[in-house]
């Protein structure tokens, strides 16, 4: 079952407390940490979008529409609809050719603060393109022509593309026959995996260290990973966990968060992959918790540490501004393979 990983502090006392799981996986597959119950199974949300993205690069795709390292992060994004993903999202779309009105994902305000209330004071109203999802979804319309299937229906599991997809996390996850994974409807429309952590870890690790995969494969995770490694602003957006923590690192991992409190990490120097996710879903507690893991994974210099401890938000604020609280890591992590 799930452990205790951080405390939600007010004062001088402990008003709520977060439990987690966690798996550390080698790319041989190897359990190397963990916390909770790292089999646990749950929905991959958009930490899956970089297995997503892949097939924009096997299907031909980034290759027929000139996709570089910026085309291919967005693709792998939960953008905050600042300014530069929207024109980057745009820009994609320009290639195929394909308009805003081809994405099923929907329109929703920017996550990131200044750009929804920049677009709210100019009396604009969202689109499509300031969708999180918009990257991945206009990455889905671009294999969807290099395949020469239709537009419409990219979202259908039984869409050539989704099929794609599907058959791509099952191999990075190696789970033998993809029909066995099961999938939900993800908040955007297009299907989200439920996975244990420890397979969604050892993709991680895979996707950093693709060792043992066919050649084409290995290349294109290794160009999704470096186009999330060198673009984590594309990824996700400014201020976010991912950004913060590719600052502190000298860019020395990849990161992606989803919804309902799943984050996943891969490690390049280690060969290592980590899937996380807090038990009652609620993200608040992440920035406590992931570093708190990588330092008792001995990832992290002292440098970093400090470096991590001075920018993620830990203090707790109230509507004036006031710090009135805190969050506090108390986890321990285990390492080996579970007795």
């Amino acid at each position: 079952m799930s452990e205790r990983a951080v405390e939600i502090w007010r004062g001088e006392r402990v008003e709520s407390r977060a439990w987690a799981d966690v798996a550390v996986v080698d790319s041989l597959g190897q359990l190397q940490f963990w916390l909770g119950d790292p089999h646990r199974e749950t929905f991959w949300r958009s930490s899956a979008k970089p297995f997503q993205a892949m097939p924009v690069i096997l299907s031909g795709a980034a290759a027929q529409f000139g996709f570089g390292p910026r085309e291919i992060a967005m693709v792998s994004a939960s953008h905050g609809g600042e300014p530069f993903h929207v024109e980057l999202v745009e820009e994609i779309l320009k290639r195929l050719p394909a308009t805003a009105g081809d994405l099923i994902c929907g329109a929703h305000a920017p996550s990131h603060r200044p750009s929804a209330e920049a677009l709210a004071k100019a009396g604009d109203s969202p689109r499509v393109v300031h969708n999180n999802c918009s990257g991945k979804h206009a990455g889905m319309l671009a294999t969807a022509r290099a395949l020469g299937a239709d537009y419409a229906g990219y979202a259908d599991p039984g869409h050539p593309v989704q099929r794609l997809i599907r058959d791509n996390v099952a191999r990075m996850t190696a789970i033998a026959h993809p029909d066995d994974i099961y999938s939900g409807v993800d908040g955007c429309g297009v299907p989200t995996f439920y996975l244990p952590l420890s397979r969604m870890a050892y993709a991680y690790a895979r996707l950093v260290d693709p060792r043992g995969l066919d050649p084409d494969v290995a290349g294109a995770a290794l160009m999704v990973a470096e186009a999330m490694r060198m673009h984590p602003e594309l990824v996700s957006g400014t201020g976010r966990l991912e950004v913060t923590l590719s600052e502190a690192t000298g860019r020395r991992l990849v990161a992606k968060g989803g919804a309902e409190a799943v984050f996943c990490l891969g490690l390049p120097e280690r060969g290592l992959g980590m899937a996380v996710k807090v038990d009652d879903g609620h993200s608040r507690v992440l920035p406590a918790l992931i570093p708190a893991l990588l330092d008792q994974m001995g990832v992290l210099s002292a440098a970093e540490s400090r470096a991590l401890a001075d920018t993620v938000k830990l203090t707790l604020y109230n509507h004036a501004a006031k710090p009135v609280g805190r969050l506090k890591a108390v986890l321990t992590l285990q390492a080996g393979r579970i007795r």
